[in-house]
């Protein structure tokens, strides 16, 4: 899906490794949030408003993906009487992802962050591009460099 499309799909990922991005005015491109095995993945701002969403996914490796098209998720939300309430949980938890990105984003500097990466999720973390985990983190990849040499040489985590 591009910026400014109206999301079309929801993706369920089977295998591989999808990431949800920006782009500024310049069109430098920002990386917000990562999506892998069993993740479900889509606008889903765009798909439940029909507005163009400002979001990009973009692939990290070849994915095999279950799609399902905006006019059969939305029907099956409507006419399955459990769907309402698992799309509230589905916003919810959305909802909630945003949040704590958000306020580890304000809070936390990123090498905080990349540690606590490397502690919830080594084996995903391994699979993002190192360029792409710099910009995620806010940092150039010659910065992630130093914070991953820094790691590596200090006590306690160890960046892989």
């Amino acid at each position: 899906m591009r910026a400014s499309e109206v999301a079309k799909y929801l993706y369920l990922i089977q295998s591989g490794a999808v990431r949800l991005c920006v782009r500024n005015a310049e069109g430098a491109e920002t990386t917000v949030q990562f999506f892998f095995e069993d993740d479900m993945v889509c606008s889903l701002e765009s798909m439940l408003s029909g507005c163009p969403s400002g979001l990009e996914l973009v692939t990290m490796e070849a994915c095999q993906l279950r799609v399902l098209d905006r006019d059969t998720v939305l029907t099956k939300f409507q006419s399955h009487a459990t769907m309402p309430s698992e799309l509230l949980a589905l916003t919810q938890q959305r909802l909630i992802e945003y949040i704590n990105l958000y306020t580890t984003v304000i809070a936390q500097t990123p090498t905080q962050r990349y540690q606590a990466m490397l502690v919830s999720q080594p084996d995903k973390l391994a699979r993002i591009p190192l360029h792409i985990l710099a910009g995620y983190l806010g940092v150039t990849p010659v910065h992630l460099s130093r914070i991953r040499r820094r790691l590596k040489s200090g006590p306690g985590l160890q960046a892989f």
